[in-house]
């Protein structure tokens, strides 16, 4: 009985020394002083980004159709009308020839022109020509005969002025081409003729 009592009191007594050595090898835990509170959160999940969307190109346009035409139905072949003969073209009116002439003076006269029923116009200048032609006479110079062509414009003036035929006499063809440089200007021209310009053939006769 008492050596179990002994022994129980050794094995405690070891089991305490065991213990006191035990804390002393084993550090003291200190705690800190502040204590913090942490709270853990759950990392956000990042949404996918969304994948950009594919061009859908627009679906080529259908060709039109051929629009079907109902077949016409053929028509009767009608008979053409013969052409109806071409008029025949109209004559040309000659030249006007000689349309104002003086016996007394000795000088005639005529135009290039179809058709100019202006008479009064025509001896109102063949007048001014013969009032300013004075052609000298000699013995042998009777008969002599000179042609001056010139342009007569709308407005009176001349241009052109030549010796279209001349009479072999030097002297009177130059009094032929002074006697119608003195006359201009002459009157204008009627406002019924249509062209811009009227050729007139003016013919000089030296009589006795």
């Amino acid at each position: 009985m008492r050596l179990s009592l002994l022994i129980s009191l050794l094995m405690h007594t070891l089991l305490l020394a065991a213990l006191v050595a035990v804390f002393r090898i084993v550090p003291e835990m200190r705690l800190p002083s502040e204590i913090y509170n942490v709270k853990i959160l759950q990392p956000a999940v990042r949404a996918p980004e969304p994948e950009p969307e594919a061009e859908v190109s627009p679906p080529p346009p259908s060709e039109p159709k051929p629009e079907t035409k109902p077949k016409e139905t053929p028509k009767p072949n009608k008979p053409e009308p013969e052409p109806e003969p071409e008029p025949a073209p109209p004559e040309e009116t000659p030249l006007e020839t000689t349309v104002a002439e003086s016996d007394d003076d000795g000088t005639a006269m005529t135009v290039d022109a179809p058709r100019f029923p202006f008479s009064y116009y025509l001896s109102a200048i063949e007048r001014r020509i013969s009032q300013n032609w004075f052609a000298g006479t000699s013995a042998g110079t009777s008969g002599l005969t000179c042609v001056v062509f010139f342009r007569l414009d709308r407005g009176g003036g001349i241009a052109g002025l030549r010796v279209e035929t001349s009479s072999g006499n030097s002297y009177f063809d130059r009094s032929a081409m002074r006697a119608v440089r003195s006359s201009v200007p002459f009157p204008p021209l009627p406002k019924a003729f249509a062209e811009p310009w009227l050729g007139i053939h003016f013919t000089f006769v030296q009589r006795d």
